[in-house]
């Protein structure tokens, strides 16, 4: 979903990590499970997303954050 996200926003791009391998950054972040969206402002997590629903709701969410 995210890839088709990625892919419509043009120049945008996702990250993502396998959290096993960084239980520290797991916990900083307080991750409760996976997956898991988290929208970074000024290195402050602004919102945690457990429920991605839909692409279009993804895009619009996403949108929310770029347009500031």
């Amino acid at each position: 979903m995210l890839m088709v996200v990625e892919a419509a926003l043009g120049d945008f791009s996702v990250g993502k990590m396998n959290l096993n391998y960084y239980p520290d950054l797991a916990e900083s972040f307080a991750i409760e499970s996976v997956p898991c969206l988290l929208f970074v402002e000024g290195g402050r997590v602004a919102e945690t997303l457990y429920a991605f629903h839909s692409v279009p709701y993804l895009l619009e969410k996403i949108k929310g954050y770029l347009r500031g």
